[in-house]
């Protein structure tokens, strides 16, 4: 069967720690990022695992469909393993908030990050939207585009760089393919997002995330055996991957053909919910979550 493309958008809900591991710099847990253009990611590797983790306690009494899904374990005893039935890139930033003093926090995106997700969706045959990035290629240093309806408008601060907002129809055709790809019970709110330049939005995402200090306690001393600091993505953070399904690579009476398999990765985040990234036990990295597509 010819395979099946599906579009995973993620919507934070709590900060979220995709982690590199310790660093020597002024932040010792710092978050992932692409080596080329510093946006923030979250690899494609520990986004899997997961939703095999997510699969194995739904599923636990069907592990045959995890291993088909996901393939097998790697420190299983099976002698005859196997591949997953679907791949999945790495989750990309697609737009980030950020604290602005006229409307508490807006979204940020910037015409770098849009080209790649009209190129990205047409890779996968989810459509060729027509959304004319000329005037938003065409932005000059302090100016910003907001939606014809935006509250946006005049002099926009958002931390220490400001803009002047210009309503444009480009950004309501960005808002209409976004708002689709959303849950809609997330709060995606098309009126506060603004198409910013790309420099100014690869400055935002480098310098305006969370960076806490954390320690931790000695048990019988009270007194602290550790201090780091570690860099998160903010709530309402906006980011989204390709998955791509084809036919098992094992025998499945349930599941037998990438179709199948795309319905049972559907009915995985048929909740809405999932937990990625570090510090699961502190309440972190949980997201609203949606799968669209359909197309081969």
């Amino acid at each position: 069967m010819t395979p099946q493309s599906r579009l995973i958008t993620l919507q934070a809900i709590t900060f979220l720690h995709p982690g590199t591991g310790q660093t020597t710099g002024v932040v010792d847990l710092p978050i992932q990022r692409e080596v080329h253009t510093g946006y923030p990611m979250f690899a494609s590797s520990g986004f899997k695992g997961s939703l095999r983790d997510k699969a194995e306690q739904l599923w636990n009494k069907e592990p045959d469909n995890v291993k088909t899904l996901f393939g097998s374990s790697v420190n299983g005893d099976e002698t005859n393993t196997s591949a997953g039935a679907f791949s999945i890139t790495d989750a990309r930033i697609l737009a980030f908030p950020v604290r602005s003093l006229q409307q508490v926090f807006v979204w940020v995106t910037c015409p770098m990050v849009i080209q790649r997700l009209l190129r990205d969706i047409e890779l996968i045959g989810y459509g060729k939207p027509e959304i004319a990035l000329d005037d938003a290629l065409a932005l000059v240093e302090a100016k910003a585009l907001a939606a014809t309806g935006s509250p946006l408008k005049d002099l926009l601060i958002l931390e220490d760089v400001n803009f002047n907002v210009t309503a444009n129809k480009t950004v309501d055709a960005i808002v209409e393919l976004l708002t689709p790809l959303l849950d809609g019970q997330a709060g995606f709110d098309g009126k506060r997002l603004v198409v910013i330049p790309n420099d100014d939005f690869q400055h935002l995402v480098r310098y305006a995330t969370q960076v806490s200090a954390r320690i931790q306690l000695n048990d019988e001393s009270k007194t602290s055996d550790n201090l780091w600091y570690e860099e998160t993505l903010p709530p309402e953070t906006l980011m989204y991957a390709l998955a791509l399904c084809h036919d098992p690579r094992r025998g499945n009476d349930q599941i037998q053909d990438a179709g199948q398999v795309a319905q049972k990765l559907q009915a995985l985040l048929e909740d809405r919910f999932l937990q990625i990234g570090g510090n699961e036990t502190v309440g972190q990295g949980w997201c609203c979550v949606k799968i669209s597509g359909g197309q081969s």
